[in-house]
């Protein structure tokens, strides 16, 4: 927690020109860890002031101990630990400012192998099945990055991001890095909605503004993580996104965004086109209050779906904090009842028919005492036929 108070403390007092925290600045703060504040893609320079004329470095991180006990007979009770930590630097370079990220989960080791029970939530695989009920594990790399920043004056900036694995521009901060998410250990249930790119391969962002206003976009490998959790996956850049970011004095910020992403998921084939929306109060964490409306639309080849949350934080005193989310989740019935992939296809027949037959025989007269001299046999009947097809990506 002293990591944690350092980093929220810092970000707001480097809050830069124009972006007012609240004021007075008390310990009644809620954590955040935004990495657009953290590496100054922003237009105003978050750490305006603070010289550096060799290598400044920064370290935070949460770790958590949960007795996580879900309820009814999908549920599970499981003792976990969701956890990261983020170690960063800055030096002067070129006219701007040089950031490397590098940010760690051991949750890999810390969760079970199918990850956090966690009702009704959905999202990626695990061994060729789908994960049900279970929000899975970080990767061991969440982030590892490289940005400069170039100022254009002290209310506009230009910005370059290359990551091996990094965060695309799309959606609003990862649920995890919000100061509107407050202490909650579990992610929201429309993460994969909103802001599951949090941690993507291969990661190239351009982005610049002025003033409030910024714009960025990103190319990136589309295919969310496997369940190789220690590694960095790779990948070609096939995907793109776009953002426009708002932020306001009085702590209001919103971004909207879209992106197209290449066959990101491993057992549903084809692409994905992602579009959200949020509006955000207190998201630098300089206030003892934080709210977060964030509303996020999937569009694939098996339909359109859609999510949005309403969550906020309140810290009440320096230690004590109440905390809530309320979500609306659009999700296959079928695969929360099953626990498998929804069938790709499903023909069912159902024939009917009337038939009928007559048989005669021909056979040795020595059999005449038992069968007859010509015996005849018939069949009237009524007939149903059916077939059913399934093929589950299993």
């Amino acid at each position: 927690m002293l990591a944690s108070s350092a980093a929220a403390q810092h970000s707001a007092e480097h809050a830069g020109h124009g972006d007012q925290p609240a004021e007075p600045l008390t310990e009644r703060r809620l954590f955040q860890s935004d990495m657009a504040i953290m590496t100054g893609m922003l237009p105003r320079d978050p750490m305006a002031g603070h010289h550096m004329p060799g290598w400044s470095w920064m370290v935070t991180g949460v770790a958590r101990l949960v007795l996580n006990d879900q309820g009814g007979p999908s549920g599970e009770r499981d003792v976990e630990s969701s956890n990261w930590n983020m170690l960063m630097g800055h030096h002067a370079l070129g006219g701007g400012r040089l950031t490397l990220m590098l940010m760690n989960s051991l949750e890999p080791a810390t969760f079970e192998e199918d990850g956090s029970p966690q009702l009704f939530q959905t999202g990626e695989a695990l061994e060729g099945r789908p994960l049900v009920d279970h929000q899975h594990a970080h990767d061991f790399f969440m982030n590892l990055s490289a940005t400069w920043r170039r100022p254009l004056g002290e209310e506009a900036a230009l910005w370059i991001q290359l990551a091996p694995v990094g965060e695309p521009a799309l959606g609003p901060t990862a649920f995890m890095h919000r100061a509107s998410s407050g202490e909650n250990p579990a992610a929201p249930l429309g993460h994969h909605w909103h802001d599951s790119t949090h941690i993507t391969s291969n990661v190239i962002t351009v982005g610049g503004g002025r003033g409030p206003l910024a714009f960025e976009a990103s190319a990136f490998h589309g295919e969310e993580p496997d369940d190789a959790r220690w590694d960095i996956d790779g990948g070609d850049l096939d995907s793109f996104s776009g953002r426009i970011t708002l932020r306001l004095r009085g702590g209001f910020s919103a971004q909207l965004s879209h992106g197209h992403l290449e066959e990101p998921e491993e057992l549903v084939p084809g692409d994905l086109d992602r579009s959200t929306a949020s509006v955000h109060f207190g998201a630098r964490g300089d206030r003892p209050f934080a709210a977060s409306l964030v509303w996020g639309r999937n569009e694939e080849e098996h339909g359109v779906s859609e999510s949005l949350l309403l969550e906020a934080a309140y810290a009440v005193t320096a230690v004590d904090q109440v905390f809530g989310r309320a979500e609306y989740v659009e999700k296959d019935q079928v695969l929360l009842a099953t626990k498998a992939l929804p069938d790709e296809e499903e023909p069912h027949e159902l024939d009917t028919g009337l038939g009928a037959d007559v048989s005669g025989y021909a056979f040795p007269h020595a059999l005449d005492d038992a069968y007859g001299d010509s015996p005849v046999s018939a069949h009237v009947f009524v007939r149903l036929r059916w077939s059913a097809e399934k093929a589950h990506h299993m």
